[in-house]
């Protein structure tokens, strides 16, 4: 019996996750720059047991921001998606990287390994296991701006292709990636028209708000909740919040599957929906109010 229950005990026992280096959980470290030429440095939130990744300009860290600089607060995955895309599609440019090669002095005869190179590191940038080290290797510099950002890339030479000491070690390849800049208060998304750009993900806390908005409105409706108060102190929360969100509960079907779907437009927030916008019952009014029609 007793060597049953250890058997028992190693077999359920919490196993530790084995910490990522520091390349994997923030592959752009060191890499990015503001238009001021401020770098942006790697910082989280944590909200309950979720942790939030950032990069964020250095002088809004250091709370020393000048007024008339306002910095960029850029959440890191949406980032390093819309980084790792553009690669995927600069890689693919055959001719340009042909020009890029030959423009060191690369042999046109040579060229097919540097476009095989190229093609493994977008198949890499496309894996959820490669991605974040591909872009730490790829990447050598990105300065974010207004309008879009300038990328630069080291591609590596083949070491067969590049016994000639005079050829470099690494194709340079630079880039301006067009990008339409949207903030939300101190942070800022970045929205890429393109058809290269990656496709927009669920909003969660939006859909977060929607969803208990629609859960609340059920249960006082059904009679299994007697009040707004009773619900406030199931979830444990006030309950001017719960009548703040319950007009959520009659949003437009259509608006409701552009949430679900990460269509609605970009300024529209949780903070947004639920405090600064005030909705009209009318479903059409409400789609024109938040242009999505």
């Amino acid at each position: 019996m007793f060597e049953h229950i250890q058997t028992l005990l190693r077999e359920r026992a919490v196993r530790r996750k084995i910490r990522t280096n520091k390349v994997a959980s923030s592959p752009l470290a060191g890499k990015l720059l503001d238009e001021s030429g401020e770098s942006l440095i790697p910082s989280h939130a944590v909200k309950g047991e979720r942790r939030y990744r950032y990069y964020v300009s250095r002088n809004l860290i250091a709370g020393t921001a000048d007024p008339a600089k306002r910095g960029w607060r850029v959440p890191a995955p949406e980032l390093e998606r819309t980084l790792a895309a553009a690669v995927c599609q600069i890689l693919s440019d055959l001719p340009s990287l042909a020009a890029a090669a030959q423009a060191i002095g690369l042999a046109e005869n040579r060229l097919p390994a540097i476009f095989k190179v190229a093609e493994a590191s977008g198949h890499r940038l496309q894996s959820e296991v490669d991605a974040a080290a591909a872009l730490a290797a790829l990447i050598d510099r990105v300065e974010l701006k207004e309008f879009g950002m300038d990328v630069s890339l080291k591609l590596p030479i083949p070491a067969a292709e590049a016994q000639n000491r005079a050829i470099p070690s690494e194709v340079a390849i630079t880039r301006l990636i067009p990008v339409q800049v949207r903030r939300r208060g101190v942070e800022m998304r970045l929205i890429i028209e393109s058809d290269g750009a990656p496709a927009r993900g669920t909003d969660q806390p939006l859909l977060k708000v929607v969803t208990r908005a629609r859960r609340w409105s059920d249960r006082l409706s059904s009679g299994r909740a007697r009040s707004v108060a009773e619900i406030a102190l199931r979830e444990g929360i006030t309950a001017r919040y719960v009548r703040r969100l319950l007009g959520l509960a009659f949003l437009a079907p259509e608006m409701v599957e552009a949430i679900a779907g990460g269509h609605q437009p970009p300024d529209l927030t949780a903070e947004a929906l639920s405090q600064r916008i005030n909705l009209p019952l009318d479903w059409t009014a409400q789609m024109e109010a938040l242009d999505l029609r």
